[in-house]
């Protein structure tokens, strides 16, 4: 501990001295190692920038974070770590690729609709990398948007302790409704960053009346000090549908498997070598498996049996495309992408009236620092008058 201590205080005193570390990366380098990296020449340019604010805000937060790790959710960090959007927001961008969705509704066989909805859970993964990262919501913060095909976007903060953020998207024919809630926890240790978006993910179907429910893998950012920034997802995404005893299992960037010499020289000689950032999955009901998928988060996923013809051509119609293969779900590269546009006379309590969005929209971090502290401030009083107030449960 004394030790870390030490080499903190060092790092401190060579930053005043006006040294860089832009390329003191004690940590092995991603290259080759899979994640999405930032390091375009603009990124470059953005990191010295925010490196330069982070270490003098690292000054006053101390020396533990080295050693014991902070919680993001629990600090109040400096603007130049956030994009000039509220998470409610941030979270349509997830969602981009909801003609998978739609094409899910129109399936006919459960199968085929529960490999639409792994389709979309993993294409949102890269709609979720960001150089920055967006304001935490305010306890009865809103968001209301709409997608070009119809659909209806309703986000509300429902919690501030721990910071719950709760969703619903409605397709306008009642075919289906996505919902849920997210509880993001990160927590900084050193010069990385692990977080995760705990809590449901449901989409629940006219047509039978059955609701697919699934979780999302968790993440890390390196290079959050010095080095090269990448952000790679790993983890296990679970999806049920408990009415057609459906279930499927979603190894995001699984480890290699260990093995002995021998054993491991006979596996290479049937299977492909194992890729950074692969998706790999099963579908089955009960234990009979009825098929399995491969990809990569940042790229594609592909079924091995692939939907119907019928279910092939639903996903085509929604998302306005001619039909291509019945397998690959999702091609980063072909699939259309329908962004949200937000109502034009929202809520009074919408996202994007916060004064310290609309001041780091328009560029001005002084007094987007300044605001985000008068409103944590004001949700700190918030918070102790309903404690007097005698409210039974904590937000």
């Amino acid at each position: 501990m004394a030790q870390v201590a030490d080499e903190f205080h060092k790092v401190m005193d060579q930053l005043e001295d006006g040294h860089e570390l832009h390329d003191k990366d004690p940590e092995p380098d991603a290259h080759g190692q899979g994640g999405y990296r930032f390091d375009s020449p603009e990124h470059q340019q953005q990191l010295k920038e925010q490196r330069a604010q982070l270490w003098n805000w690292l000054k006053r937060v101390g020396s533990h974070m080295f050693t014991e790790g902070i919680n993001l959710t629990k600090i109040s960090l400096p603007v130049c770590l956030f994009e000039p959007r509220s998470f409610l927001e941030r979270l349509t961008t997830n969602w981009e690729y909801n003609s998978l969705l739609l094409a899910a509704a129109r399936c006919n066989d459960a199968v085929d609709r529960l490999k639409f909805i792994v389709a979309f859970a993993v294409s949102g993964l890269c709609r979720q990398v960001s150089f920055h990262k967006p304001f935490n919501p305010i306890l009865g913060e809103t968001y209301q948007a709409t997608y070009p095909n119809g659909l209806e976007v309703y986000c509300e903060q429902i919690s501030h302790h721990p910071p719950i953020s709760s969703w619903e998207v409605y397709e306008p024919g009642g075919a289906f409704v996505f919902y849920g809630n997210g509880n993001w926890v990160a927590g900084i240790k050193g010069n990385s960053v692990k977080g995760r978006q705990t809590g449901s993910n449901c989409v629940r179907f006219a047509s039978d009346g059955a609701t697919v429910v699934y979780d999302l893998p968790g993440l890390q950012v390196k290079g959050v000090l010095w080095g090269v920034r990448v952000l790679k997802y790993s983890g296990q995404m679970v999806f049920k549908d408990t009415k057609n005893d459906l279930q499927a299992i979603i190894d995001v960037d699984p480890p290699a498997p260990s093995a002995g010499f021998l054993s491991g020289w006979f596996r290479a000689k049937k299977a492909p070598a194992h890729k950074p950032d692969q998706v790999v999955g099963r579908i089955m009901q009960g234990d009979t498996v009825l098929d399995t998928c491969h990809g990569s988060w940042l790229h594609y996923l592909e079924w091995d049996k692939g939907v119907s013809p019928a279910a092939a051509a639903a996903a085509a119609a929604a998302a306005g495309a001619s039909a291509n293969s019945n397998r690959r779900l999702w091609d980063i590269r072909t699939s259309r992408l329908i962004p949200a546009m937000a109502l034009e006379n929202p809520l009074p309590s919408d996202c994007r009236h916060r004064n310290d969005v609309v001041y780091l929209k328009a560029g001005d971090q002084v007094q987007s620092q300044e605001w985000k502290q008068i409103l944590e401030e004001q949700q700190r009083k918030d918070r102790k008058l309903r404690r007097e107030g005698g409210c039974s449960f904590d937000h």
